[in-house]
């Protein structure tokens, strides 16, 4: 089997290329499969469409049975076709802070995500259930791009909550403040603070929140990537927990998990994270559709439905949109080593499955054009 890697860069994650990669050889060496064929091209920040399809028609061309990219749903409907016509396979591997154009099932794509806007959703509704209806939204210049806002917006609406401020850090690092952040939360005004950021743009949130001593003031609940742990393990903790929602946690105690985090922490310190972790989910996928003993296209039938048993826990492939669904976490930001943050207690969120259902109901019906960036998320030059 031969297998094409569609692979961004970051400058927040600048391991992430080799952390996928690590990730997808790892799974595949568990399953025994020692003979794949992987190959590799570069797509920059995946944001160009045009190149992101060259590149894997070169893949293509050069016979590459499965493709895996990590790019946002907008260019894996682009690149689709590609698929349909040489009877190849795609899994796509997404941050999930994009929408697809609506759910209609791509028939030759799988989609693996960390759910980034399900996450968003799942703690913006356990911020309402602690008893906040109102917020103060802060995030990134970087963020605001993305559909997290969107997300929690919605989410906090359904149980009666609302944004009360927004607040949007400077483009320039150098300008970072969240003076006017903390100048509306002394009013009293706002119950809570929600928050999205994400590499060393959620340490600029910490720090500074340290100095205004919003996380004793306020209940923070944070976006995913907030709670990264590769980063969140060089912020300094920020006077107080907080809370965030994630797909994965290295600490979630089942087999899988364990088995994942021994085997790339062998690798490198800081191996096992979401990046590897999409990548280790993938190669169950590829290890399916290598094991049926069928061509790709016809493989694809065995994967419709799979249930996966990944680090994460059961990983279920829809059949219906080809989207894999997997549970969210909530986690506990405590005070670490050397002053450092670090995941406490996680739990596995409850009420996943509606907040899904009402997420997919967003995407069916949001006609309305919107801005976007279109890289994938958090893949950022400098």
């Amino acid at each position: 089997m031969k297998i094409g890697f569609l692979l961004p860069r970051s400058v927040l994650y600048p391991s992430i290329a080799f952390d996928m990669l690590d990730g997808l050889k790892a799974g595949l060496k568990t399953q025994g499969i020692s003979d794949a064929q992987i190959v590799s091209a570069n797509i920059g920040l995946g944001a160009k469409n045009d190149e992101i399809y060259n590149r894997c028609e070169q893949l293509l061309i050069d016979g590459a049975d499965i493709i895996l990219a990590y790019i946002n749903p907008l260019s894996a409907e682009f690149i689709h076709p590609l698929f349909q016509n040489s009877g190849s396979l795609l899994l796509v591997l997404d941050s999930g802070y994009h929408f697809p154009s609506d759910l209609n099932k791509l028939s030759h794509a799988i989609y693996l995500s960390l759910q980034g806007n399900l996450c968003c959703r799942s703690i913006a509704r356990a911020a309402v259930e602690e008893g906040h209806t109102r917020f103060a939204y802060t995030c990134s210049f970087y963020d605001a791009g993305y559909r997290s806002g969107f997300s929690f917006v919605n989410s906090l609406a359904d149980r009666g909550g609302s944004i009360v401020y927004n607040h949007v850090t400077p483009l320039k690092k150098a300008d970072f403040s969240l003076a006017p952040l903390s100048d509306f939360l002394k009013s009293r005004q706002a119950d809570a603070v929600i928050a999205s950021f994400c590499g060393d743009m959620t340490e600029d949130f910490l720090r500074e929140g340290l100095k205004l001593d919003i996380f004793r003031s306020h209940p923070v609940f944070g976006s995913p990537f907030m709670g990264e742990e590769t980063w969140l393990g060089k912020i300094p903790y920020p006077g107080n927990d907080w809370v965030c929602a994630v797909p994965w946690s290295t600490g979630l105690d089942n087999p899988e998990n364990r088995h994942f985090v021994d085997t790339m922490e062998q690798i490198r310190p800081g191996k096992a994270n979401v990046f590897s972790l999409l990548a280790w989910e993938a190669s169950l996928l590829v290890g399916m559709a290598e094991k049926s003993g069928l061509p790709p296209e016809k493989a694809l039938g065995v994967l419709e439905g799979a249930v996966l048993q990944t680090p994460r826990g059961s990983v279920y492939v829809h059949a219906d949109t080809h989207i894999a669904e997997a549970p969210v976490y909530h986690a506990t930001v405590i005070a670490g080593e050397a002053g450092h943050c670090r995941h406490g207690a996680v739990h596995e969120a409850a009420h996943t499955a509606e907040e899904r259902e009402k997420l997919y109901g967003e995407i069916a019906t949001l006609n309305a054009p919107a801005n976007a960036w279109l890289n994938a998320y958090a893949c950022l030059d400098s």
